[in-house]
C-alpha cells in the first residue's frame, strides 16, 4: 500500500510542474524593444524611451551647404551649428531634457512621455509618445537697431505626437504630427517666414543593414511651405551603434537643430546642392536604478 501511494505521488508532481510552466508561457507578452537606436533619428525625436535613471547625452552638428563647393570642403569650412542636450529618465515612461543650440543661441527644456508601448503580441500594435518643449532665444539684436526683445518675444514652443511601429527586426517607421509657436518673428530670427504658428508632419524611417548599422531617413512636410524660401525638410543618414554610443552621420536640408526651428526653419533645395552634412553623437548610460 505504501509503495503504491509513493508511485502515485511521483506521477503527480511532474504533471503539476508542467501545468504551471505552461500557464507562465501563456501569459507572457513583452514590449517591442529598440524600435530606433537612439532617442533622436537625424533631427526628429523618436518614441525610444529612457529607463528610470538613464541619461542620454547628445552633441549634434550641422555644417554648410554642399553647394559651397570643394574649396570650402562642401560646406564644412563654413563652420557648424552645434547643439548640446541632456535627457534624464525620471520614470520608465517619462524623461525630461535641456539643450542649447547655436542658431539664435536658443536654450530649451522639454519632456517626452510614453503613452503606449508596442507589444510582441501585436496589441497594442504601435508606440505612441508625447513630447513638448519651451525655447528661449538669447541672441543679441541691439546692434541691428531693432525694437528691444522682451522675454515674451524671445520665447517659442514646440509639441509633437510621436507614433511609431517596428514592422520587423529590420524596418521601423514613425509619423510625427507637430507644431511650433514663435511669439515674435521677423528678419532678425533665423526662420524665413513671419508666421507665428507652424504645423507639419514628420516621417522617420530606419532600416537595419547589420546588427550595428542602419540606414535612416526623414521627411518633414510643413503647411507653411508655400514659397521657394520655405521648403520641406529632407534627410538621409547612417546609424552606427557601438554599445553605449550611437553615431549618426547624415545629410539634411536644414541648418537648424532645435525642434521648433527644424519645423519652421529654412531648407535648401536638395536638387541643387542644398543638403548639409551633419552628425550626432549619442551617449546613453545608467546613473542609478
Amino acid at each position: 500500500m505504501i509503495k503504491a501511494l509513493f508511485i502515485l505521488l511521483l506521477l503527480c508532481i511532474p504533471t503539476q510542474l508542467i501545468a504551471q510552466l505552461e500557464r507562465r508561457l501563456v501569459v507572457q507578452d513583452r514590449p517591442v524593444e529598440l524600435t530606433f537606436m537612439a532617442p533622436r533619428n537625424i533631427n526628429i525625436l523618436t518614441t525610444e524611451p529612457l529607463s528610470r535613471g538613464e541619461m542620454h547625452y547628445a552633441i549634434m552638428h550641422s555644417f554648410g551647404e554642399l553647394s559651397n563647393g570643394w574649396r570650402n570642403f562642401y560646406g564644412i569650412d563654413n563652420g557648424a551649428v552645434i547643439r548640446f542636450s541632456l535627457e534624464y529618465g525620471i520614470r520608465d515612461k517619462a524623461s525630461v531634457y535641456i539643450g542649447r543650440s547655436g542658431l539664435d543661441k536658443v536654450f530649451d527644456a522639454g519632456f517626452r512621455y510614453a503613452l503606449i508601448k508596442q507589444m510582441q503580441s501585436g496589441s497594442p500594435p504601435v508606440n505612441i509618445s508625447l513630447t513638448g518643449s519651451v525655447g528661449l532665444n538669447s541672441a543679441e539684436y541691439n546692434f541691428l537697431g531693432s525694437r528691444e526683445f522682451t522675454l515674451y518675444d524671445r520665447t517659442s514652443y514646440y509639441g509633437a505626437l510621436l507614433i511609431s511601429r517596428k514592422f520587423s527586426d529590420d524596418l521601423s517607421v514613425q509619423l510625427s504630427p507637430q507644431l511650433a509657436r514663435f511669439n515674435r518673428t521677423g528678419f532678425e530670427i533665423a526662420i524665413p517666414g513671419d508666421a507665428q504658428w507652424y504645423f507639419g508632419l514628420g516621417v522617420s524611417a530606419r532600416y537595419r543593414i547589420t546588427g550595428r548599422l542602419a540606414l535612416t531617413g526623414q521627411y518633414i512636410w510643413s503647411e507653411n511651405s508655400d514659397s521657394e524660401s520655405f521648403r520641406n525638410n529632407v534627410g538621409i543618414g547612417l546609424d552606427i551603434e557601438t554599445g553605449g554610443h550611437v553615431f549618426q552621420l547624415f545629410f539634411t536640408t536644414t541648418q537648424a537643430l532645435n525642434d521648433a526651428y527644424v519645423l519652421a526653419g529654412r531648407n535648401g533645395d536638395p536638387l541643387d546642392g542644398g543638403f548639409r552634412f551633419g552628425f550626432n553623437v549619442n551617449r546613453l548610460f545608467m546613473l542609478h536604478r
